[in-house]
């Protein structure tokens, strides 16, 4: 029998219930599981993070690595008064000892801490959900800071009661004012980086580590131009997230699919019993390894302890190894319960949605929602807020497009594309229906998106058309002229193909006849791209598709309910490109009450052959708005 995510968070709790985790069932969960060489493993890669961050080993032998910040909104959602601290607690054998406590000191200068917060320690275990796989126990110290000045460079270190420090990172807190900014953002990331050693026993017989490109990245293509065997960067994840920071970002958007600790990404129940023999899960089951999460955390800590990093969720973030029914008042997470613990979802959201906020950072409105509610094309999760997502998304924008809200621009992230071509995702027709029409009546400016390993940006769109052409360099206004969406899922993951030919595999839909460039592949289409004549680089693309929200069958060797594909011919693919990049967003706020604002889009790119550069710049749009009222929190 197949549990569903709902059936199986609440199975595990039964049993931890029946069983409550302590010293000894860990011990004993260790002998049967191989915990101590995980454990191990675990540690040597926190010691190289905590030492790198300039930490000082306490008596007890923990370390402290996985540093990541996260806005705590407050009064009119803005961020100034407050960040949301939280760092993993390492040791040797996957125990802390008993007593031990964390705190944050904070103050205005390294070295000079005036401030002590003490941190609480959550502990994370999934000993009864994965047959086959490791014991999972983590632990997270978290901690809110307050009382901080807005606008203000405040230092900071987690410290242990056990003399263990870090070394000393530092954020600022939003202004109070309205100032120039620039914010990042990605989505499909992952890791470049085996989450495990290979010199562990896994139950009686030693095994070798994880395999290749099954809980990391590392399934590219040996042909693969770019992260091949021959290519110019084999790490893209690390390296995107690495440029970032050359744009020194006020904060940075996830657009889901953080970690891939869950590679099969259908919301299904955990199994690794089969992962050594056939690199997938027994049908109707997912793979999963939460120690995955230990390597993202400390691959993007260089940047996340000094960035606020707000995330999304997308399909493989559904882990339903983890449940929180205290948080979300008794009812199931749907995947999530692990997030509520590794990250600081800002609580602004609809009851029982941890990933669904909103926060405000100058005049720019910022919304994350949870596409996995919406999709027709995986329906794991689908419909699970019975509605109170779009109706909180619904009050959210009336609000900030009343007056005096301060608000110029509004931003929504998700995972699930509303509009994109890519072959093999596309357009997910339940996220369009939830979000098209709302984010034409109240004038939506930028949505986000992952999903499609790619990045492709489209013209403005209202009422699920293109309503004229925006090039490289254009200016928009998105008032009159509507919304302009970007899928940016090519933060790291093995890349996606844009659609073929049209053919059997990719029909154009009835009464469409394809004709001279749509005959072809579908191609790129950026600033310094040379077409070779043998692809589409039109923006007219015959033999799209979208997702509909009958159930067809579950697709092979997933067992999950999936919707049926629409052909669609469509107009508005501006700019494609099947490589690695992120996107800096530059915002001008207004100089006075009635001014012109402007929030430009510059879409970055790992380094393009023989450019001598980081990474190369192949698009730009700016969006243009008449403020409406002086920003003043």
């Amino acid at each position: 029998m197949t549990l569903s995510v709902d059936e199986f968070i609440e199975w595990n709790h039964q049993q931890l219930s029946r069983a409550p985790v302590s010293r000894r069932s860990l011990l004993l969960a260790a002998a049967a599981t191989g915990l101590s060489g995980y454990a191990a493993a675990q540690f040597r890669l926190a010691q190289r993070a905590f030492a790198a961050g300039g930490g000082t080993a306490g008596a007890a032998g923990v370390v402290v690595s996985g540093r990541h910040l996260s806005f705590v909104p407050g009064a009119g959602d803005v961020p100034k008064n407050a960040m949301a601290v939280t760092a993993q607690l390492v040791s040797r054998t996957g125990r802390l000892p008993g007593g031990l406590r964390a705190f944050v000191d904070v103050g205005d200068a390294p070295g000079r801490y005036g401030t002590r917060v003490e941190a609480s320690i959550r502990h994370l275990t999934g000993q009864y959900a994965i047959p086959g796989g490791p014991v999972g126990s983590q632990f997270y110290a978290k901690a809110s800071v307050t009382g901080l000045r807005p606008g203000t460079v405040h230092h900071y270190r987690v410290r242990l009661s056990d003399g263990t420090v870090t070394g000393d990172a530092h954020f600022t807190t939003a202004p109070a004012a309205a100032k120039p900014f620039t914010f990042t953002a990605f989505a499909d990331v992952g890791t470049n980086t085996t989450p495990v050693d290979p010199a562990y026993a896994w139950g009686k017989k030693p095994v070798p580590a994880w395999p290749k490109g099954v809980f990391d990245n590392n399934a590219y293509s040996p042909g693969d131009p770019i992260a091949g065997k021959h290519g110019r960067d084999r790490t893209p994840a690390a390296t995107i997230t690495r440029l970032m920071d050359t744009q020194r970002p006020a904060f940075t958007l996830l657009a889901g699919d953080i970690c891939y600790a869950n590679p099969s990404g259908t919301g299904l129940p955990a199994d690794d019993t089969t992962v050594f023999a056939t690199r997938r899960a027994p049908v109707g089951k997912n793979l999963y390894n939460p120690y995955v999460w230990d390597v993202f955390l400390n691959q993007i800590e260089p940047q996340a302890a000094f960035t606020p990093w707000m995330f999304a969720t997308g399909n493989h973030d559904m882990e339903p190894v983890y449940g929180d029914t205290t948080y979300l008042g008794g009812s199931p997470t749907h995947g999530y319960g692990g997030h509520v613990q590794r990250l600081d979802f800002p609580d602004t959201g609809p009851k029982g949605c941890p990933s669904v906020y909103r926060f405000v950072y100058g005049n720019v409105g910022l919304i994350s929602l949870d596409a996995n509610e919406l999709s027709w094309e995986l329906q794991s999760n689908t419909g699970y807020s019975g509605g109170a997502q779009v109706a909180w998304l619904t009050e959210t924008l009336k609000r900030w497009r009343g007056a005096g809200s301060g608000v110029d621009f509004i931003v929504v992230f998700f995972h699930q594309c509303a509009f994109s071509t890519a072959h093999n995702h596309a357009s997910d027709g339940g996220v369009r229906a939830a979000v098209d029409p709302l984010f034409t009546k109240y004038h939506v400016d930028l949505a986000v998106q992952g999903h499609n390993h790619l990045f492709e940006r489209t013209d403005p769109i209202r009422h699920g058309r293109r309503t004229k052409s925006a090039p490289d360099g254009a200016t928009v206004q998105p008032a009159e002229d509507g919304t302009i969406y970007i899928c940016v899922g090519s933060g790291g993951r093995p890349r996606y193909p844009f659609r073929p030919a049209p053919g059997a595999d990719a029909p154009a839909p009835a009464g469409v006849t394809p004709k001279g460039e749509q005959k072809l592949p579908e191609g790129e289409r950026y600033r310094g791209h040379k077409p070779d004549g043998k692809e589409n680089t039109s923006t007219v693309v015959t033999n799209s598709y979208f997702w509909k929200k009958d159930k067809g069958r579950p697709k092979k060797g997933k067992s999950a309910p999936t919707g049926g594909r629409v052909p669609e011919s469509v107009d508005w693919s501006q700019v494609r490109y099947d490589g690695y990049a992120f996107i800096a967003v530059d915002v001008e706020p207004p100089a006075a009450a009635g001014a012109s604002t402007t929030l430009t889009v510059r879409t970055l790119a790992d380094a393009l052959p023989g450019s001598r550069k980081p990474y190369t710049e192949i698009d730009r749009i700016t969006l243009r708005r008449t403020s409406r009222a002086l920003l003043a929190h």
